[in-house]
């Protein structure tokens, strides 16, 4: 049976190359914006830093013990190593573990899973999620965090959750339903002790993937597309039904509306998400 391709992986490892080409920085996450400013790739990195440094500042002071769950390519792993912190870090993509494993050398473990899979026992002071809390199963998650940290430890989160004004259907955004969240970490022994909504300054990074997908991306597949059906169409129809089987169908129409961008604005971000830095302690 063929092996259905991981699309979220996948385009995070593609993700990994753009922002490196295109706006020079090692970031995943989103970039958070000023008023006023125009979003746009050469500036990306700038708003991504200022993300950076809101994520640490939600951080006790070295040295303490942290694991980064979802750590993309190691950036922010080696970052807290040359803070002063013991560093760990977390990602299922082999590209991404093959390149922070060259990063961090010896001085911080990287361990190659999902979280849901991962054995370590810690304990940690920090658990850190910078954008990938919105992938994990919110009761493992909740009872593997509970395991691993240690005492008096906190669990950091920066990440995009959706609001109560969604109603499944096909918005910018993701994430874990905020209410919900919200009364699960209760039920799980755990609190919210700082909590800084910056929505607005990160729906603006959605400009920049709406220009991106309709600027550069589909005009590229398309012209691709068509020199292949064109001038190879018997490599033209295998690469299709490649592509039919092994990206599921459900994929194949996110990737088509995500190459439209239509519904892809910074407004219709901030309709339906809400966009967190929280410090969560247990009661």
């Amino acid at each position: 049976m063929a092996k259905k391709i991981d699309t979220k992986t996948e385009s995070l490892d593609v993700y990994v190359y753009v922002a490196k080409t295109f706006a020079d920085s090692p970031w995943l996450h989103y970039g958070l914006w000023e008023p006023g400013e125009n979003p746009n790739i050469p500036q990306l990195r700038m708003a991504q830093e200022r993300y950076v440094d809101k994520l640490l500042a939600l951080l006790p002071q070295p040295p303490c013990r942290i694991i980064d769950i979802g750590g993309g390519t190691g950036e922010m792993a080696r970052l807290l190593l040359s803070k002063g912190y013991q560093a760990d870090m977390l990602t299922p993509s082999v590209l991404q573990a093959e390149i922070a494993r060259e990063k961090l050398g010896n001085n911080g473990q990287v361990f190659e899973c999902k979280f849901e899979a991962f054995e370590g026992t810690g304990p940690y002071d920090v658990c850190m999620f910078s954008e990938s809390f919105q992938y994990v199963e919110l009761d493992v998650a909740l009872k593997k965090l509970d395991s691993i940290l240690g005492l008096g430890g906190r669990i950091v989160i920066a990440d995009c959750f959706r609001t109560d004004g969604y109603q499944g259907d096909r918005q910018p955004g993701g994430g874990h339903r905020f209410s919900v969240f919200s009364e699960m970490i209760a039920d799980y022994g755990f609190r919210i002790v700082e909590d800084h909504d910056v929505t607005e300054a990160a729906a603006q990074s959605m400009a920049i993937d709406q220009k991106f997908y309709r600027g550069f991306a589909a005009p590229a597949i398309e012209q691709v597309r068509g020199l292949l059906q064109t001038k190879r169409p018997v490599l033209y129809w295998f690469a299709k039904q490649a592509y039919k089987l092994f990206v599921p169908k459900d994929e194949r129409e996110n990737i088509v509306a995500r190459l439209k961008a239509d519904y892809r604005s910074p407004e219709a971000f901030a309709r339906v998400n809400t966009y967190r830095f929280l410090t969560l302690e247990r009661i």
